[in-house]
């Protein structure tokens, strides 16, 4: 009785023989190790590319804000030297009611800044107070200030080609679309109709030298960075009026400013939000006031009939 042995011994015996499953045992452990060792430096590879990628993504932002705020600090510099914040109450030719800058613009003070300013734009319902260049290219001033430092917020300028500059018939300003909302970073809000028609957002200010001049926004629309939009150097007033008749009527809305009889036009050009277009605001001349600053002004329109 003692020898006989059933089937389930059989079984067992196999089942633990060293001979065979205990090294498919280890081999198939084996694998499973060096498996999970593949996938945990795999893991670790891909850790450390996405820390790499979270730093120089968080080093590149802080660089970007950090310019930001440079670029801001020295408009707010050059606001400093160049407005002095005094009301003055301005009358536009006799027209009534008087209109109050909240500030009184110094040009000498621009000029010690840099000699390629011209003058000084005031959009009161963006609150844009900045100065404008005009130099021999379209290059220099998108990657510098007015002060020319290097900087990504650069400066408003007149188009290089445009002769007699903020006296021209078709005056073409360009400037940046900041995200900070700096230059002309603001300037989409006129797409809304409900933003031009609230009270007193329809008009801007340019300085130049002892010469204050107000104008009417009379077209807001989005263009191509290469359209009829950029025409300038009109040598007669129809030529100026036709094309202010026609980039009228690519306007979002209607403005109901009447330019059959406009002398000049200011253009404002900024990219869109994806650079591929342009956002246009123009305004047309509507007068302007002499300043008694104790300086003298030679400025005047320089088109005829």
């Amino acid at each position: 009785m003692g020898n006989l042995k059933t089937d389930e011994d059989d079984d067992f015996i196999t089942s633990t023989s060293p001979e065979t499953k205990p090294d498919e045992a280890d081999a198939i452990f084996d694998a499973k190790e060096k498996k999970k060792k593949r996938s945990n430096i795999i893991s670790r590879i891909i850790l450390i590319i996405c820390a790499c990628v979270f730093v120089f993504a968080a080093v590149k932002l802080v660089s970007i804000l950090l310019e930001y705020k440079k670029g801001n600090d020295i408009y707010n510099n050059i606001e400093g030297d160049v407005l002095e914040d005094t009301p003055v109450n301005i009358t536009i030719d006799d027209e009534e009611p008087e209109v109050t800058i909240p500030f009184v613009y110094n040009h000498q003070a621009l000029l010690d800044i840099n000699s390629d300013g011209l003058g000084f734009l005031y959009v009161p319902s963006v609150d844009i107070r900045l100065p404008i260049a005009q130099t021999t290219d379209n290059d220099f001033y998108l990657t510098h200030t007015f002060d020319k430092t290097y900087n990504r917020n650069g400066c408003l300028f007149v188009d290089y080609r445009i002769k007699d500059g903020l006296n021209a018939s078709h005056v073409l300003i360009y400037g940046h679309n900041m995200g900070s909302g700096a230059m002309f970073g603001t300037l989409a809000r006129y797409k809304n109709s409900g933003f031009y028609q609230t009270e007193g957002n329809d008009v801007f200010y340019i300085y130049t030298e002892d010469v204050i001049r107000k104008y009417k926004i009379f077209t807001v629309y989005v263009t191509d960075p290469v359209s009829d939009t950029f025409t300038f150097n009109f040598s007669n007033l129809t030529g100026l009026r036709e094309y202010a008749q026609t980039v009228k009527a690519e306007s979002l809305y209607d403005t109901g400013v009447d330019v059959s009889n406009t002398t000049q036009v200011v253009t404002f050009s900024t990219c869109t939000d994806d650079s591929k277009q342009r956002v246009i605001v123009s305004g047309t001349y509507v007068g302007e006031s002499k300043l008694d600053n104790g300086t003298s002004s030679e400025a005047a329109l320089s088109v005829s009939e």
